[in-house]
């Protein structure tokens, strides 16, 4: 059951919450609510006026942990398996030539947000069938490699719950669970233009509400002592399952994904939804933050304000602890940054030298190889001016000459073919066992920066994603593309 406290009680000095509101204030950050629970009891809540803890709040994509907590109940009733092809359950809603790579996306790849889909726009004014609309769309990579944004995956997967539980995702959950929990009487979901649910963005309930589903998640599916939802759903559901960083960048949402849930930089877990709707949650600490605001314009900033804010003035003064920052000798050696990850993975074993060919795609690329070698490699690649080949540390820069020729030199927005090309600083590193993330430094007169990840979902599929920051150059090395290992001569024949 959950209670009141004070902060003193929670392990907390007051002082650190007024540092926390100062900072809110000061920063400009548009809150609306913030509520702070340690254990099942609430030891903070308050209120930005005209809102109140009455207000019906949109939660916006809040709402895709809800509907993974209805896919681990359906899990659980026997009612499907995570590794079943979505498409098993909307035979109807395929075209006649329905592409093949979708044929092989499977829900825990959709959980994931690792579909065969780059993010697409369906507030169109062609769209009124939103899951035709989905199950009609080519290809842009190999489902289970690569890591992008896909809403609609998690709105079809809000419609697969409907077709299985035979009611909309939120009435299936409030049977399930929320009714149990408290304050969801008056929650309810907006609708598509087709009628059905929005169950990847348009949940509306209280502040209290989404505190108390943390809540829930955290206690790992029980409640009040009994056992609603098997504990080890929610324990791969709220673990790292896929790595989100794909411009190399640290920032509230690189840490990881789970199942519909984004992992954050102390070991925990969130749920994020746009503009500024969040429930963090840290189990170390049994500490749960949940705010709501509406800073769409500047929310790349704002929101990582309030997480830096909550740990370092909340988290890390409960129980009177006090914080040890990390220091550097002044005398210490620095040198450039290089690619995260680890400098060898045992798959290597698995692709070194394998011919990649590739589908078409907006870089050009015709096929690809990974060399390897003890303390780098290379990436070997043709495009529209050729064979390539672009070296790389090992977790260490190798300084070479980045292998694209007719860029600027010493006049701006001035391209020849010629042969003169950039001084760069590649490394690379493996953010997961089959995945291998290259960090490409220009440092000439020119700076700008390329990150090129490469996503294995066996030795024989593989996806790339391609992220640029560059004035006026790196232009043919940004999108996504995916390939497959070439045939032997013989299998050809």
């Amino acid at each position: 059951m959950i209670t009141y406290t004070t902060p003193e009680k929670a392990g907390l000095d007051p002082k650190y919450i007024r540092r926390f509101l100062a900072k809110m204030e000061e920063q400009r950050i548009n809150l609306h609510d913030v509520l702070m629970m340690r254990g099942d009891q609430i030891f903070f809540e308050k209120y930005w006026a005209p809102f109140t803890a009455e207000f019906p709040h949109r939660m916006y994509s809040v709402t895709k942990s809800f509907v993974s907590v209805a896919i681990g109940f359906l899990l659980q009733d026997g009612k499907l398996s995570l590794d079943d092809p979505i498409v098993k359950y909307f035979p109807d809603k395929l075209g006649l030539d329905p592409d093949p790579l979708l044929m092989t996306q499977t829900i825990r790849d959709m959980l994931m947000m690792s579909t065969c889909f780059v993010g697409f726009n369906w507030f169109l004014p062609e769209v009124t069938d939103r899951l035709q609309y989905y199950f009609s769309r080519k290809a842009d990579k190999y489902p289970g490699t690569l890591f992008d944004y896909d809403s609609n995956g998690s709105y079809v997967l809000s419609c697969l719950v409907e077709r299985l539980s035979g009611m909309p995702f939120l009435d299936y959950l409030k049977e399930k669970v929320l009714d149990r929990l408290g304050c969801f009487e008056d929650a309810e979901v907006l609708f598509t233009i087709d009628g059905t649910p929005w169950g990847d963005s348009a949940l509306i309930c209280r502040p209290r509400a989404l505190l108390h589903f943390a809540r829930f998640v955290m206690n790992g599916g029980s409640w009040e002592g009994e056992q609603l939802l098997d504990a080890e759903y929610l324990r791969e559901a709220t673990s790292f399952q896929n790595d989100t960083n794909m411009t190399d960048a640290c920032t509230s949402s690189t840490w990881g994904y789970g199942y519909q849930f984004w992992m954050t930089e102390q070991g925990g877990y969130s749920m994020n939804g746009m503009g500024g709707q969040y429930a963090v949650c840290c189990p170390d600490k049994d500490l749960i933050l949940v705010f709501n605001a509406d800073d769409q314009l500047s929310s790349a900033l704002d929101t990582p304000r309030v997480f830096r804010a909550f740990y370092d003035l909340i988290a890390a003064h409960l129980d009177g602890a006090r914080p040890v920052e990390k220091e550097i000798p002044l005398d210490a050696p620095l040198k450039l940054s290089v690619a995260r990850g680890k400098a060898a993975s045992p798959f290597e074993l698995d692709i070194f030298g394998k011919k990649y060919v590739c589908h078409e795609n907006p870089m050009g690329w015709k096929w690809f190889r990974l060399d390897f070698a003890e303390t780098g490699g290379a990436l070997v690649y043709e495009n529209a001016q050729g064979e390539k080949r672009l070296e790389f540390g090992r977790k260490e820069n190798r300084f070479v000459k980045f292998p694209e020729y007719g860029y600027s030199d010493s006049h701006g927005n001035l391209h020849r073919m010629t042969d003169f090309c950039y001084d760069a600083a590649v490394s690379a590193g493996w953010i997961e066992e089959k995945k291998l993330q290259l960090r490409v430094q220009v440092i000439d007169r020119y700076f700008g920066l390329l990150v090129i990840t490469i996503g294995f979902k066996d030795p024989d599929q593989v996806s790339i994603c391609m992220k640029k920051a560059a004035e006026d150059f790196f232009d043919t090395y940004e999108g996504w593309l995916y390939a497959s290992a070439e045939k032997p001569e013989a299998a050809r024949s």
